[in-house]
């Protein structure tokens, strides 16, 4: 295949295969690119002719008598259009259009060996295969890009089957017809420079496409015998964090971000650009014209650092090491800051970790109770900056009273007017762990994160006014109102459709469901035999419950 202009015809003439390597991400193009793809090809005018991109292949060795060319640039663009051109073939032949036969299909997906053009080399390319350009039947997706994939199959069976034969016809003249550019390279350290070249004019690429994309071309930049084989290494790296990153629905630059706070010799001012922190650490060992082995083992060994710390930030994202702390610390919230700090502590400290966790939640409940704007970053980081020990460094905020916080807490704890002033995550996280050392003591199996976390409508978890806030049947004084309707004593966990069914009825009207409620802290209500009629009774009973929540948090929580 010859470089230079061409059009999509000429690209699927012939015996070629494209791949996708693995060290390229899976499909993620979403509505928002579909329809800037599609309006695109529908407004196209006159006789000019659409321009789809430019693409690098990467020729390998030929497969039989096929062509195989990995797609080192252009892998979304070639995925979407192959799975447009397949939907509109099967509009067409719907239409017994004389624009198509069966060999079009043929051309453009699978020819008459049964060999695809397009291969995928991750878990995905069975799906892409059998369901995308075959007719199997799937009801569930391994991963999040075979979702997508799925999406954009159906997206275009649907926009293209609202549309008539004639704009049919017509896309796909504009579509087969379009202009490309093509770069068709031999060796893969050619293919580095020109990527790297073409994405610095323009195109935006993610922060560890960039990333990845300048070390390679860095590389090529160096006098080495063999420049293939550290690229290759780069690959696999990036091939096995983009399969963590899609895997685990990880926020790829966030990772970049807390990797280079943790594990990099770099400043505050580096924080926040990872991309640039990294581009200038390496250029400046150009500038200084440092032997080229050296420079290629620093570019490898950040790469390392870089999948460890992938492996790290998942591991204690998806909490495979089962520390009960650490879905504490994410119910709490503000866990974000905090992620350097644990990824440091479980890549050196790995036996501390648990304890750790447990003084960062006394830290950061007593900080989110009483509404801290700082999460103490700057006095974090800076232990981080200094290499000094952060399981000691995080006892700090609460044995020395940080930002007199202790105080604040036995203050806030004191608050009468507890609902209203409180952040509403924190009320139901002392709630939750109230109902848990409530299950423990009797029992019961405990609430984990899921229920915390429960999306479903029926029940997602909610907080519950023992005395409802406009309750039928009891006046209340302007003490109640002040003092005691939302007083922590007057509150509970609940289920939203439970809350919602229960409404403004009274205590007593709403005992029969306290009762027979799979949660132990609506359970207890009753035990309390109270007069839900007399609001002196109702707040004794308050006051009584306020003491022994608080009480729980003092002993439990702090």
């Amino acid at each position: 295949m010859q470089n230079g202009k061409n059009t999509i015809q000429g690209l699927f003439n012939g015996d070629r295969i494209f791949n996708i390597p693995k060290y390229q991400r899976a499909y993620t193009w979403t509505k928002e690119n579909l329809d800037d793809f599609l309006d695109d090809l529908l407004n196209q005018r006159g006789d000019k002719s659409y321009f789809l991109g430019t693409f690098l292949f990467h020729q390998q060795k030929n497969r039989g008598e096929y062509e195989l060319l990995d797609v080192v640039d252009g892998q979304q663009r070639i995925t979407t259009f192959m799975i447009f051109i397949n939907s509109l073939i099967e509009q067409l032949l719907k239409h017994n259009s004389p624009k198509i036969t069966q060999r079009t299909y043929h051309k453009y997906i699978q020819d008459r060996d049964g060999v695809f053009k397009l291969e995928l080399e991750n878990e995905d390319n069975g799906f892409l295969h059998g369901y995308i350009f075959g007719n199997e039947k799937r009801t569930s997706f391994e991963t999040t890009s075979q979702k997508i994939l799925y999406k954009a199959r159906k997206y275009f069976e649907k926009e293209l089957s609202s549309l008539n034969i004639e704009k049919i016809e017509r896309i796909f003249d504009v579509s087969t017809n379009a202009d490309i550019l093509l770069y068709v390279v031999n060796d893969i350290s050619d293919a580095t420079q020109i990527f790297e070249l073409l994405n610095d004019r323009g195109k935006k690429l993610t922060n560890l496409e960039a990333i990845k994309s300048f070390l390679m071309y860095r590389i090529d930049c160096l006098n080495l015998k063999d420049k293939n084989q550290p690229i290759d290494v780069i690959q696999k790296y990036f091939a096995s964090i983009y399969r963590i990153v899609e895997k685990s629905k990880i926020n790829e630059s966030d990772v970049i971000r807390y990797h280079t706070i943790a594990f990099e010799k770099s400043k505050a001012s580096d924080y926040d650009d990872p991309e640039k922190y990294i581009k200038t650490k390496i250029n400046k060992m150009f500038e200084k014209e440092s032997d080229d082995k050296k420079i290629k083992s620093q570019i490898l060994s950040y790469v390392s650092r870089l999948k460890r710390s992938f492996d790290i930030f998942k591991t204690i994202n998806n909490n495979e090491m089962k520390c009960g702390n650490l879905d504490k610390l994410v119910m709490i919230g503000r866990i974000n800051p905090f992620y350097p700090l644990m990824m440091i502590v479980y890549n050196q400290q790995e036996k501390e970790f648990e304890g750790f966790i447990s003084n960062l939640i006394r830290f950061t409940f007593r900080s989110t109770l009483v509404s801290l704007r700082s999460n103490g970053e700057s006095y974090f980081y800076r232990y981080i900056r200094e290499k000094q020990d952060l399981v000691e460094a995080v006892k700090w905020p609460v044995e020395e009273n940080w930002w007199n916080i202790n105080n604040r807490v036995k203050e806030f704890l004191g608050y009468r007017n507890f609902y209203e002033w409180v952040n509403k995550n924190i009320v139901k996280y002392i709630l939750f762990s109230y109902e848990n050392y409530l299950r423990e003591e009797n029992g019961y199996p405990l609430l984990g994160i899921d229920n915390y976390f429960e999306t479903d409508e029926r029940k997602k978890l909610s907080i519950e006014h023992i005395t409802a806030q406009k309750a039928e049947n009891i006046e209340f004084d302007d003490d109640f109102e002040e003092d005691y309707l939302h007083s922590l004593g007057n509150l509970v966990i609940d289920t939203k459709s439970s809350n919602s069914r229960k409404g403004k009825k009274s205590v007593d009207k709403k005992m029969e469901e306290y009762i027979t409620a799979p949660l132990m802290s609506q359970n207890m209500i009753d035990k309390s035999k109270t007069n839900w009629d007399d609001i002196e009774e109702i707040k004794k009973y308050i006051d009584d419950r306020n003491k022994e929540i608080v009480k729980f948090v003092k002993n439990s929580l702090l």
